[in-house]
Parts: structure tokens; sequence; C-alpha cells
């Protein structure tokens, strides 16, 4: 079981990896997956430098975890992300499996945030596969700050 100072360790590398971010002009998010306490995964925003608008930091982690773990079932895995996911992230997560995912900023936007966390939680959203575990605010202020 993944307590607090846990979380609070892997979002510290999300940090990290959100700073790495900036440094290629991109928005500041960094994600990383996590399976049996260790990182499988890290996922830097990569948009502008790849141009590609697909080139999110939760989606590059997951990319990174299906490849290392050789499977598209992460039900094993727990997502890490300095910032709640869109819509695009979360259905990318849900359709992987990941079990559980831990946010850090609160999106801005209430409506992107409501609708990246429907696909996460509503069976309706994506009906052949489990809700997930949100654990939300994890240095929120912190991953806020990161710009």
């Amino acid at each position: 079981m993944t307590t607090l100072s846990e979380h609070e360790r892997y979002m510290r590398r999300c940090i990290e990896l959100a700073r790495r971010a900036l440094a290629t002009n991109d928005a500041p998010v960094g994600a990383v997956v996590v399976r049996d306490d260790e990182i499988v995964a890290e996922g830097v925003e990569s948009v502008r430098a790849r141009s590609d608008v697909t080139a999110h930091a939760e989606i590059e982690a997951v990319r990174a975890a299906v490849a290392r773990l050789r499977t598209i079932d992460l039900t094993s895995c727990i997502l890490y992300t300095t910032v709640e996911p869109c819509v695009m992230c979360a259905y990318a997560i849900r359709l992987a499996r990941v079990s559980k995912i831990v946010s850090g900023a609160r999106e801005p936007t209430s409506e992107h945030a409501i609708g990246g966390y429907a696909v996460l939680t509503e069976d309706q959203a994506v009906p052949d596969r489990p809700p997930l575990v949100v654990i939300r605010d994890i240095l929120a202020s912190e991953c806020a700050a990161v710009k």
C-alpha cells in the first residue's frame, strides 16, 4: 500500500519532469507510472518540442510503461501527474487499465477537469474498463508553482 510520503516522493519526481518540460517551452507537466513501488516509466510534456499534439506527459508515461512492461494492461500500476489529466489523457489512462491516478495541481479550467475525471471515474464513460481510484491534491501548491 502506498503511503502519503510515497505519494509525495513520486510527485516530487513528476515536478522535476515538469521543470524539464519548461526548457522546451512546453506546459510544465510531468508524469510517472509506478508498479510495486518502483517507477517503471516517465513522461514529460513535449507537445511543442515534438510538434505532436498528443505528446502530453501522461500519454508519454503510459506509452513508455506499455513498452517497458510489454503489455497494454497496466492494472497493477499507478499513474502520478503534476496536473489533473485532460479528457484525451484520461481516456488513454482508462484504456490502459491503470488502477489509480494521483494528481497534484487542479486544472484551472473547471470544464477541463470535470471532463477528465468523468472519463476516469464514471462507468459509462468507458463501459468495458473499470473506473480508477482517484487521489487529488498531492503537493498541489508545489505542482501549481512550476512555471
